[in-house]
């Protein structure tokens, strides 16, 4: 089974159960809380692997950090805390921290954002793992469209510098969930009243600054029901910088809760045990409806920097009308860019102060003006970035090809998705080919 098929039975099994739950006649907290933990517990234990030492452990601490977390996932034995079935793990064998709610409303989004907020300010591993190298310079790249090693050649801007930053901290923190299993009856409510919280908590007053808010501090994910926020930090999901610097870092959606999970674990795990093939996440040539939500960018005011944030407003009937999956697709290249996308493939890398006669190339047939245009535009493909007067490709396993109808394409085959994308495009070709209406007289 892949991915989908999981996610779907979780969806099912979270539904049945929360009804189940929600009907029992307790007024207990603690055991009502105890009851969601418990649940929480079994879908994650669902959704893992054998032979990689996980465990899920509830009401257990992490070395370094006073709070107590509901739900966590973890790698090898804790600590157990005497007299108690709660553990203490050190920071590095912290996969994901579950924070659990019954209901999530106003009051429970600022707790949960409180308890993974003290999480990201006093995590502190005694050594990175090299995973989250590799993690941290794919989201890197996802997000800015550069290579981390611009960071030392100096060619980030103070916005690209800020989020090379931020993803440092990203990728040595776990995953962060806040999960309600009810609560705003759309999604549209529940952006409302986050964008709410997040207004209390911001200011521009340089004399009462309000710390803790910056985007490494927001959860990986928060559930509510059916609707969730998405962290845009590229660890998986990931947004580019658009327009004016604006980086959308947060998105809402109606989409699959137990799909969303699963890509965020998942991928942690894939970075972490290389061993574990990327085959789990299935054809994966669709991308999840997401809606963007909050933009923030670095601004300086008197010397010193701070973030500035931007609610994306849409309305109910938009956010209704994008919750099913999109397409992915490569990117389709002209004539000149397949030709120096072919070349980068075999030489890694194209030094455009060395050949004068690559300006000449890619302007001789009136499609480009000038270099400079023929650059910007192949950069928008997402393949590649320029670096100290070098052209290199921004992918790991880069692969091209030319279709039957003509097309030229290119994307990132790491995980074999253009493959499959390739030759699922072949097949339909041939379909469409043959097809017998095809035949008929013109």
């Amino acid at each position: 089974m892949d991915i989908s098929t999981i996610a779907d039975l979780l969806d099912e099994f979270v539904l049945a159960e929360r009804e189940i739950l929600n009907k029992q006649d307790i007024k207990h907290p603690p055991t009502i809380g105890a009851m969601y933990e418990g649940l929480t517990e079994d879908i994650l234990k669902k959704s893992l692997f054998e032979g990689l030492n996980l465990r899920v452990v509830k009401n257990s601490f992490i070395s370094g950090c006073d709070k107590e977390f509901d739900v966590m996932l973890t790698v090898g034995e804790g600590q157990q805390i005497p007299y108690t079935h709660s553990f203490k793990y050190l920071p590095e064998q912290v996969i994901a921290v579950v924070q659990v709610k019954k209901n999530l409303y106003a009051k429970d989004i600022k707790e949960g954002f409180s308890n993974l907020q003290f999480l990201a300010a006093n995590y502190s591993p005694e050594a990175s793992e090299r995973f989250t190298a590799v993690l941290f310079r794919d989201a890197f790249r996802t997000l800015c469209r550069k290579d981390i090693t611009s960071y030392k050649a100096g060619t980030l801007t103070n916005h690209e510098a800020s989020i090379f930053n931020t993803l440092i901290i990203e990728a040595l923190l776990p995953v962060r969930i806040i999960w309600g299993y009810n609560g705003f009856a759309s999604e549209y409510s529940f952006r409302e009243s986050f964008s709410e919280y997040l207004q209390a908590n911001t200011t521009t007053d340089l004399n009462d600054i309000i710390h803790g808010f910056g985007p490494q501090n927001f959860p990986s994910l928060i559930f509510c029901g059916p609707y969730s926020m998405i962290k845009l930090n590229g660890m998986p999901f990931g947004s580019t910088l658009k327009e004016e610097n604006w980086w959308p870092f947060y998105a809402s959606s109606s989409y699959s809760t137990a799909k969303l999970l699963l890509e965020a674990i998942w991928t942690r795990l894939t970075y972490k045990f290389e061993h574990l093939s990327v085959k789990i996440f299935g054809e994966d040539l669709t991308m999840q409806p997401i809606n963007r939500f909050l933009d923030c960018r670095v601004k300086e005011s008197e010397g010193n920097y701070s973030w500035q944030y931007n609610y994306y407003d849409l309305d109910n009937d938009i956010l209704k009308r994008y919750v099913e999956p999109l397409n992915w697709e490569p990117a389709e290249l002209d004539i000149i860019q397949h030709a120096v996308i072919a070349e980068l493939c075999i030489k890694k890398e194209i030094d455009l102060s060395a050949d004068q006669r690559i300006e000449l190339f890619v302007t001789r047939n009136g499609l480009y003006k000038s270099l400079d245009d023929f650059l910007e535009k192949l950069k928008s493909t997402e393949l590649v970035f320029f670096e100290n007067s070098k052209l290199k490709l921004l992918t790991d396993n880069c692969r091209y090809a030319v279709l039957p109808n003509g097309k030229f394409v290119a994307g990132e085959n790491k995980s074999g998705r253009f493959t499959r994308w390739f030759n699922k495009e072949i097949a339909k070709l041939q379909q469409q080919k043959n097809d017998p209406a095809d035949k008929l007289p013109k």
